[in-house]
């Protein structure tokens, strides 16, 4: 009566049962592959590295016309000379000297040229046509004079911004200057005009009370000004001119320092002679690396130094000589002066084309370029200068395709920078005028962002940084943006990972929403597809809540089955074409398609959804997800695409376990059978494991059984319990299992040497697998249930189960206790709750109907 009640408890119970929810060990975790409900894994999406250092992607869905080049022409020209100007307000009356040196310019920017005598034809050296243009020399003069006076000399210098008026003044005074011309004209036609002392103090006071007093004057006191050529000072305006003091008057500091004065004149300037004058590259480099360091020792970086202009436009002529290492040198430093407008742009374009070519990143971890591309990136006003930070972000974006900048990237605070960044950006509206062009530096920030988080150190920041709540915020604003969604979305599906990051993207309720919208909007961009159906992957994997979420968005599952039937039909036609070109030698492609990809990754989803009970039981009743299914298992073989079938049938596994009304599991039990019949006679072993555990649910169906016998699928299964494989030998045992709870199939386990066979398992396996063990006894414990004799029930194996059952029950024996405490609770508790019962009921059936033979005893 017992044995009937235990057999009748065998028989109600599946050989699978869904695990009641609880927080589970380590040791739970890693058992839990074996249960019918499982999870799946897969590879994530690969993506190409581009075989082009651009703005945008050659994948990118912009249009050429609609979006900033990657390819542009930058000179010297590029530069605005009338942004460098620093603006003061001092305001100065004239020396009461007389001017010894008057300079005019046409370019109210143009720097100062100084007289300088003639030069020999040898004297001149031979430079590139690009050198030439660069500097505009000639044989009588140059950009910077090299001429040099002595303070004691008493100079003033007149320096206007309006040459028209000034050739006034020079005719004026013709008599005066007519012996002591000596200069060359600059090639924008400016004009140098030097006065000595036989302009008197009365024709001075009344030159400057007349017409000329309407013009920018620069007067030098004491020092010389030869020693000084173009210095910046006050711009006062002056009946509508500007006027341009600058120098000291006595002791009196006017507009610079004199410590500032000398810096220039024995540091700054020398350097400017030697860039003007040198043609080799490499100690064109030098100087500037040594302009570069001189102006950081006294700190005269920024918007400072008075007579930036000069040194400003000195480094924008460099421009046009053509070499990277150089224009490199020349970007860092102005740069470091802190331009704007124009000027900035222009700057950032030429690091954006350094850093295109790939053999110039040596050079740039070396010259901490990114240091000043950071800079701009934290101070630049968003609106005002996007353009120029987008070919910053450009700059930087090229730059992080390195790995050694990459991490310098992350130590030096890249990733706050840019989550900051993209917070402006964010706030900035659709109306708004500027939002269109801050998408395309939104595709710089997040291709950025995407190969950061290839960095664990950058990976933590993202989490610490609130990146889940800014880079969903950007989605949703930039839905119609194709190159921005597909950037983020690889960011998650990099992140989505890690656990860590998972949990919050899990968290993030709108996450769902915004993933269905770009699967409905994008459904046949399989780019952007596969990564938001492998983050979905990721998210229902490793949490509970998140299938649950995901599932009761509306219109989830239909989104699902809407993408399943778009990449079937792909994946059928490239199929026929790829069988109706078998006779020309095609065949199908090792790695999965592109619609075979999608659709592994998609009914990874739908399996890991069905763990949820709820969720499970719902999809197990939608028909048309079951049916799509089944339909991967009719037209695609294991050997076109092993991922793909297998995870199919693991689905279905999954989907079997729940006893519903009208399941579609159920109602196709048995074409799901003839499919998986094809998958169990297949050379691939992990297809075999997967088929016989749909069999291990699908069996406790009468049916089902039947056909395992019809079709001899037992014996089968009893051949696999020899794989000496712990897994291979529990899936087979569990449909032998289900077998037996049929009394008319028990005496199947006879066939093939099955008993035997169970023995061996469970002396090879259980003392490290008492789930299988466990299993194994109730297959036995069913299997005897009409027992009349141990002998002829379990024949020659009945000793050796015996010895075995007794030593299993021993816990001293059967307990490893040198595991892990984790891993030695839970097959403590395995062994005590499931186990054990099981076994000492089994042991006691066969010791009451093991009978020893009479023993004879002989007399003497």
């Amino acid at each position: 009566m017992q044995a009937s009640k235990n057999k009748n408890t065998e028989k109600a119970e599946p050989f699978y049962r869904l695990s009641v929810p609880k927080q589970k060990t380590s040791s739970e975790i890693i058992n839990e592959a074996r249960n019918v409900l499982r999870t799946l894994r897969t590879r994530r999406p690969f993506t190409p590295a581009e075989d082009q250092r651009k703005l945008f992607g050659s994948g990118s869905s912009r249009a050429p016309q609609n979006r900033p080049p990657s390819v542009f022409s930058l000179h010297a020209s590029s530069f605005d000379l009338a942004e460098s100007r620093p603006v003061s307000g001092v305001r100065l009356s004239p020396l009461d000297h007389k001017p010894v040196l008057v300079t005019f310019a046409k370019d109210e920017d143009s720097s100062i040229s100084l007289p300088k005598p003639p030069a020999s034809a040898a004297e001149v050296r031979k430079v590139s046509s690009a050198r030439a243009s660069l500097f505009g020399r000639t044989s009588q003069g140059s950009f910077l004079s090299a001429k040099m006076g002595h303070p004691d000399q008493n100079e003033e210098k007149l320096d206007s911004e309006e040459p028209a008026m000034m050739n006034n003044l020079c005719r004026s005074n013709n008599n005066c200057l007519e012996g002591q011309r000596s200069y060359t004209p600059f090639k924008d036609e400016s004009r140098q005009l030097i006065c000595n002392e036989c302009i008197s103090k009365s024709e001075r006071e009344d030159f400057l009370k007349g017409t000329a007093g309407k013009f920018l004057f620069q007067l030098r006191g004491e020092s010389d000004q030869m020693k000084e050529p173009g210095i910046n000072s006050s711009r006062p305006r002056i009946t509508g001119w500007k006027r341009r003091v600058t120098g000291l008057e006595g002791e009196t500091r006017i507009n610079e320092s004199e410590e500032e004065e000398s810096f220039w004149r024995i540091k700054i300037l020398p350097i400017l002679h030697e860039l003007e004058k040198e043609d080799n590259i490499e100690n064109l480099c030098l100087a500037c690396t040594k302009l570069y360091q001189a102006l950081n020792e006294e700190n005269m970086l920024g918007k400072r130094l008075k007579r930036r202009r000069v040194l400003l436009k000195t480094l924008y002529k460099l421009v046009d000589v053509d070499s990277d290492p150089l224009c490199l040198k020349v970007a860092k430093i102005i740069l470091a002066m802190k331009v704007d407008g124009k000027n900035l742009l222009s700057v950032c374009k030429l690091a954006f084309k350094i850093c295109r070519n790939e053999k110039n990143d040596y050079i740039i971890q070396n010259d901490r370029l990114l240091d000043c591309l950071l800079e701009v990136l934290r101070t630049e006003d968003l609106q005002k200068n996007n353009e120029a930070l987008l070919y910053c972000m450009g700059a930087i974006k090229l730059m992080s395709g390195n790995a050694v900048l990459l991490s310098e990237m992350v130590n030096k605070g890249a990733v706050e920078m840019l989550l900051q960044l993209m917070k402006q950006i964010n706030n900035i509206k659709e109306n708004d005028t500027y939002f269109s062009n801050l998408g395309h530096l939104l595709v710089q920030l997040t291709a950025t962002l995407r190969n950061l988080a290839d960095l664990p150190l950058a990976r933590r920041q993202l989490l610490c940084s609130g990146a889940v709540s800014e880079l969903c915020a950007a989605l949703e604003q930039r839905v119609d943006d194709k190159d921005v969604c597909i950037y983020i979305v690889r960011i998650f599906s990099k992140l989505s990972f890690y656990n860590d990051f998972c949990a919050a993207l899990a968290d993030c309720s709108r996450c769902y929403i915004l993933f269905l919208a770009l699967l409905n909007k994008y459904q046949k961009k399989q780019d952007l597809v596969i990564r938001i159906i492998f983050i979905l992957g990721n998210l229902t994997a490793k949490n509970n809540q998140a299938r649950e979420q995901f599932f009761k968005e509306k219109g989830s599952v239909n989104t699902l089955i809407s993408l399943f039937q778009t990449y079937h039909e792909l994946d059928l036609n490239a199929q026929k074409w790829y069988h109706e070109k078998e006779g020309e030698g095609k065949t199908h492609p090792k790695d999965p398609s592109e619609a075979e990809d999608v659709l592994i990754k998609l009914i990874r989803v739908l399996a890991n959804l069905s763990i949820h009970p709820s969720v499970g039981a719902a999809l197990a009743a939608a028909h048309r997800v079951v049916e799509l299914l089944v339909t991967v298992l009719e037209y695609k073989s294991v050997d076109d695409c092993e991922e793909l079938v297998i995870n199919a049938a693991t689905t279905i596994n999954n989907l079997s376990y729940y006893k519903v009304k009208s399941s579609a599991v159920q109602d196709k039990k048995l074409h799901i059978a003839e499919m998986l019949l094809k998958l169990l006679m297949s050379n691939n072993m992990d297809g075999v494991v997967e088929a016989v555990r749909v069999f291990g649910n699908l069996s406790q169906y009468h049916e089902i059984c039947d056909f395992i016998i019809r079709k001899k699928i037992y014996k089968f299964m009893i051949a696999l319990l020899d794989a000496k494989n712990q897994d291979v030998c529990f899936s087979a045992c569990g449909v032998l299992l289900n077998l037996t709870v049929d009394k008319n199939k028990r005496a199947l386990l006879m066939e093939e040497g099955g008993i035997g066979k169970l023995v061996d398992c469970l002396q090879d396996f259980g003392p490290a697998d008492w789930q299988l063990a466990c299993l194994i006894c109730k297959t036995l414990w069913n299997y005897s249930e009409n027992i009349t004799s141990a002998a002829s029930c379990f024949g020659e194996d009945t000793d050796t189960l015996l010895v075995l059952l007794t030593s299993l029950l021993d816990e001293e024996v059967a307990l490893d206790y040198s595991l892990d405490r984790d891993l030695g609770d839970y097959q403590k508790l395995y062994w005590e709750r499931e186990f054990k019962p099981v076994a000492e009921k089994l042991l006691d059936r066969i010791q009451s109907h093991h009978f020893l033979p009479a023993v004879t005893i002989t007399p003497f």
